[in-house]
């Protein structure tokens, strides 16, 4: 529990109200709980007005909690490597490793982190191990109360079932230094597949990025997940999409007049899967789509909530427009108050994400540019 003995005024909250995890309706919807309406809810009115005020225990740790909440939902990637012998996990994982060298050999710089422990990778069952590991950040620019924060991080190892040859990674991130480590993880269990000759020297990992389909391609991969039956959930609707539009690429005729003096478009709203952008195929030629945010009803074996999966290519979005990024799918379940419990959110997480999985690895097959649409 955080300690409220000092709680920041002036300039300090200007340092924690600026940051982008806090959104502009957070601040102004607090205002508006004191009494204060503003006519927009830009931070350039909101957080000067706050800056003068010192502001309450509870306020702060409204911000805090914000702040943490959009930090700690689980992000997922994966990867599968094709191996070339029969092998078992222990082959791989007997030989332990030390992360935090893993992490200090990868720079020449001192770290702001480091993991705790010196974790290692169990056998869950003989076709799975798994490395959980936390990993302790320093935030002294931004954090008032804890100079520290800790965020968790999972590596997962798979051997198909279907087939002893095939090995699947999962990466479980929940801040930008998680994704790090994971990478440093994988780089030494490639090593480890090469040395031991289960994979051939230069294969390597393979991942569902954002080059792996043309813009027609990519809004059907996307738009797909909104029209295919998952277990457990009932498709609501599409909420969010980022859009930008392809220059190289003439708009159709029945559009032409509204796209072209437009550059990108973030959408948002309650039927998003209707928008005449993404329900005619004719138009997606133009449509550069990197995030899609889908919501259901989630109904597990009594079980019930709410359910948002987002689908994105995190590294294109914004001004880095990188085309070798990879799929992120960020899992955030709300279980109505009767159905709430650590344990139940834990195992529902699993459940859904595996479906998902599965059903990625399908459209992946049928929408990606050596694929054959239906």
């Amino acid at each position: 529990m955080s300690d409220f003995s000092y709680l920041p005024q002036g300039d300090l909250i200007r340092q924690l109200l600026v940051k982008t995890n806090i959104s502009d309706f957070k601040i102004h919807s607090l205002l508006r709980d004191k009494g204060v309406f503003l006519p927009n809810q830009e931070k350039n009115g909101s957080v000067p007005l706050l800056m003068k005020t010192i502001i309450s225990p509870n306020d702060f740790h409204y911000f805090l909690e914000t702040q943490k909440n959009k930090e700690d939902k689980t992000k997922y990637r994966t990867a599968s490597i094709q191996c070339e012998s029969v092998f078992s996990l222990t082959e791989i994982i007997e030989k332990g490793f030390d992360i935090n060298k893993l992490i200090d050999d990868s720079s020449p710089y001192k770290q702001y982190f480091t993991v705790k422990g010196n974790p290692t990778f169990y056998l869950e069952d003989n076709n799975t191990a798994i490395l959980d590991y936390e990993l302790e950040r320093e935030n002294l620019l931004f954090d008032f109360q804890n100079k520290t924060s800790t965020h968790s991080g999972r590596v997962i190892i798979k051997k198909n079932k279907d087939s002893e040859l095939q090995l699947t990674l999962q990466q479980n991130i929940t801040a930008k230094e998680t994704h790090n480590v994971n990478e440093l993880i994988i780089k030494n269990i490639k090593q480890r597949l090469t040395e031991k000759s289960i994979v051939k020297s230069g294969t390597d990992f393979v991942r569902i990025r954002f080059c792996d389909f043309d813009n027609k391609k990519r809004v059907q991969f996307l738009n797909s997940f909104a029209i295919t039956k998952i277990a457990y959930l009932t498709f609501a609707s599409t909420s969010d999409v980022d859009l930008y539009l392809d220059e190289k690429v003439e708009s159709h005729k029945d559009i032409q007049r509204f796209l072209n003096d437009i550059d990108n478009l973030k959408l948002n709203g309650k039927s998003l899967q209707n928008h005449i952008l993404l329900n005619n195929a004719a138009y997606f030629p133009k449509l550069i789509l990197s995030m899609v945010k889908l919501k259901y009803n989630l109904n597990y074996q009594g079980l019930t909530g709410k359910c948002d999966v987002v689908f994105s290519f995190p590294d294109y979005i914004g001004k880095s427009r990188d085309i070798t990024s990879e799929l992120q799918i960020t899992l955030d379940i709300q279980l109505d108050k009767e159905s709430k419990s650590f344990l139940n959110q834990q195992k529902i997480n699993k459940v859904i994400f595996d479906i998902i999985e599965k059903i990625k690895i399908t459209k992946f097959n049928q929408f990606k540019l050596t694929g054959e649409i239906d």
